[in-house]
């Protein structure tokens, strides 16, 4: 990627002023997604790593961009702009709280907690016809299906690679890069990488009795019969960001983003305006 804004060129046929944004929990894929659509789609530009929509206007052309926590505040400004397009990347919790980011070995980086306020910030928006929803397990494990789905939601998109030959094509930034712990070619072992895990795992469930419920609903797991995995297993409650926010602190932030969005809006007003 090249430029100051990480800007990458490419020869996409979208309508001016699209973009395609990838939401979704901490360590839920997100980066893997995005460096995805960004090596395998044509497109006009893609930021570097992360850029919210709330921080720049939406350039001309097809953009691509990424910011996982925009997803809590995102619905009125997306409900509003028909412009914006949301990839929303689901992972099955025990693997998201017992991820670690490579930058910060010892510390996992996300809780249950969070999980469950991102996914309901996605819910209401599921069935929007500009909102898609990638599981993590079937992108690991059927990435050209993946990659044909979302080229069907989003007719704007122009394939230029297949995400199987995403490691030859790849020019990913060097945060990307560490996120993934390099580029390489999608790998399905992650899955089940949480049984790495149960001390970190147990804790979580002690915190969150409701996550054994979720891995069922969700699909994850037929039956609790998994939960013996965690016999005998003693809790370590390392983590960061483990305790949620206060109410002041959820008012203060509810407060900032409706002027945020309120930017984003007229910002986009006057975009369709020109």
């Amino acid at each position: 990627m090249t430029g100051a804004e990480g800007v990458t060129a490419g020869t996409s046929t979208a309508a001016n002023g699209i973009r395609l944004h990838v939401v979704g929990c901490r360590r839920s894929g997100t980066t893997l997604l995005f460096e995805l659509l960004s090596t395998c789609f044509a497109h006009d530009e893609a930021c570097e790593h992360e850029r919210s929509i709330f921080d720049s206007p939406c350039p001309p052309g097809l953009s691509l961009s990424k910011k996982p926590s925009d997803v809590t505040h995102v619905r009125a400004a997306f409900e509003a702009d028909p412009n914006l397009y949301l990839l929303y990347v689901l992972r099955d919790p025990r693997s998201v709280v017992t991820s670690i980011h490579p930058s910060r070995p010892n510390i996992y980086f996300a809780s249950f907690e969070r999980w469950l306020r991102y996914e309901a910030a996605a819910t209401p928006m599921k069935r929007h016809p500009r909102f898609l929803e990638v599981r993590y397990e079937e992108l690991v494990r059927d990435p050209l299906g993946v990659q044909q789905r979302i080229g069907g939601a989003f007719p704007f998109l122009s394939e230029t690679h297949p995400f199987t030959e995403f490691a030859e094509h790849a020019q990913t930034a060097e945060p990307a890069a560490v996120s993934l712990l390099g580029v390489r070619p999608i790998e399905t072992e992650s899955r089940e990488r949480w049984r790495q895990h149960l001390p970190r795992l147990r804790f979580q469930m002690q915190q969150y009795p409701e996550l054994a419920t979720v891995i069922r609903e969700y699909g994850y797991e037929s039956s609790d019969a998994w939960l013996a995995a965690l016999d005998g297993v003693a809790a370590a409650p390392q983590g960061y960001g483990e305790r949620p926010r206060g109410r002041l602190a959820r008012m203060e932030a509810a407060l900032r983003y409706w002027f945020k969005t309120r930017r984003y809006l007229r910002r986009a007003r006057a975009q369709a305006g020109q």
